[in-house]
């Protein structure tokens, strides 16, 4: 039986080939060293939720005044309505204490988007791993300039990487700058469809996927095997998974609510082709949206056009998405995720290990989402710096990330001059546009816009563009 499958990561996706098996195949000088080595064997694997996970809004904000909140929603539904094909949007604004949240559209046929409606964030996901990293540096597990090779040495499927391919002398600093110069795994589609019907998986089936040989470190080139391979050294210190350290590092501590795929996902089963991920959360993930092309014609709802249900479509997603692209959360707690994480006191990292983050960017590392004829942004250490040029002259800086593929995109941006958040998901690839009529917004993209408009009519309210923190 073939059907397709989409692999959604980074900033675009490719649709795959795959089946599901007829039967279950069998599974069979260097410092410094790691407190626990995990084994295959002893790796989590999802297992079937007892209990549904329930996405709310937990706490008591305050709520910004009346002329603010009208023009968040305008600034949002201009850009939206604009957007020709589309499905839903949720938006959250935050600043110390104060929420605004907004959404519109819809989450599934006939299911309309709401502000708790949970959606993939894609790669706004490796801003949770590169401050996890940072967090383990500051330990003292490793060293930013340890190599591949060193850090790895007794993971028990390192000796699988092809050394040709997988370079032992990358560093942490050019896995956490993507110059590692190592090959991009997503480039052997043949590989990906096989990890998404394989009733088992570990992290480093993805990384066996990459094919060609990896090229001398330095330059910039925006790269999933960076994640992936970061996201197998976090797990290697600490004997546990990247659910478990999002989890009881950032989840828990922030009072946020989020899922961390494959992991906290659905359970490999036999019939997972046609597993509808009822009751999976509540309410249900928003269904992905975008060009359906491979199964009919058009722009649409991808599940209901495809020939597999949403809880396979989970499994394939969570597993190659995996240390890059994998969490599933909420505009609101992803806006105070981005404020606890870049404020200059927020709480998500010490102030020392935020002051390594915001040191990262460089000049000569342009994301790959970064438009034309638009002032370029800076990459880091999974962080991205942008410049907003706001009405009047104004410019703010805004720290961030954007992700998008297999039917989601998100934004996610905090500007220290106003002191404010912002988090975009939708569940459809943005790929075009906008025509809203925004000022500054001819050559952006939907998501920037929308906070291009939002930063605009918040410093309006501020006494003054200097860095002055709102108070309602």
């Amino acid at each position: 039986m073939s059907l397709a499958v989409l692999y959604g990561a980074a900033c675009g996706g490719t649709q795959q080939p795959s089946s599901i098996p007829t039967s279950t195949p069998s599974m069979t000088e260097i410092q410094p060293s790691p407190i626990h080595t995990p084994t295959p064997s002893s790796m989590k694997q999802p297992v079937a939720p007892t209990t549904p996970t329930t996405f709310t809004t937990p706490i008591s904000y305050d709520a910004f005044p009346n002329n603010l909140r009208s023009a968040f929603k305008a600034a949002v539904d201009s850009e939206f309505t604009a957007i020709k094909e589309k499905s839903g949007i949720s938006v959250a604004v935050y600043t110390d204490g104060t929420l605004w949240t907004y959404a519109t559209g819809e989450a599934n046929v006939t299911v309309p988007m709401t502000a708790n409606t949970p959606m993939f964030i894609s790669s706004m996901s490796k801003t949770f791993l590169s401050a996890l990293i940072l967090i383990q540096l500051e330990s003292g597990l490793y060293k930013i300039t340890d190599s591949l090779g060193a850090v790895l040495s007794n993971h028990p499927d390192f000796p699988s990487f092809d050394p040709a391919k997988i370079n032992p002398e990358v560093t942490i600093q050019e896995l956490l700058t993507m110059s590692s110069g190592l090959p991009e795994y997503s480039e052997n589609k043949n590989g990906i469809g096989e990890i998404f019907k394989q009733p088992s998986w570990q992290p480093s089936d993805k990384i066996n996927l990459v094919q060609s040989q990896f090229i001398e470190p330095g330059s910039f080139k925006y790269n999933d095997t960076n994640s992936a391979l970061l996201g197998l050294i976090a797990q290697h210190y600490s004997g546990q998974t990247l659910a478990d350290l999002y989890r009881q590092t950032f989840y828990n501590p922030l009072g946020m609510q989020a899922i961390t795929l494959p992991e906290e996902g659905i359970a490999w089963h036999r019939n997972i082709l046609y597993d509808k991920a009822e009751q999976f959360t509540v309410p249900d993930i928003a269904f992905p949206y975008g060009d359906l092309t491979r199964w009919s014609s058009g722009f649409g709802n991808i599940i209901q056009a495809a020939p597999f249900e949403f809880g396979y479509y989970i499994v394939g997603q969570g597993r190659i998405r995996w240390a890059c692209c994998e969490i599933v959360s909420t505009a609101e707690s992803i806006a105070r995720w981005t404020y606890e994480l870049y404020r200059s006191n927020g709480s998500a990292i010490s102030e020392s290990a935020r002051s390594r983050l915001i040191d990262s960017f460089s000049a000569d590392r342009v994301p790959p989402w970064n438009r034309p004829k638009t002032i370029p942004e800076e990459y880091g250490y999974f962080v991205a710096k942008k410049v907003f040029q706001l009405s009047k002259e104004r410019i703010v800086t805004a720290y961030g990330h954007r992700g998008g593929g297999g039917g989601y995109s998100s934004w996610m941006y905090y500007s220290p001059e106003l002191d404010l958040s912002i988090s975009i998901l939708t569940n459809s690839d943005e790929k075009h546009g906008p025509t809203g009529g925004g000022f500054n917004c001819t050559f952006e993209n939907p998501g920037s816009c929308i906070t291009l408009l939002i930063f605009d009519s918040f410093s309006s309210n501020l006494p003054s563009t200097s860095q002055q923190p709102y108070k309602p």
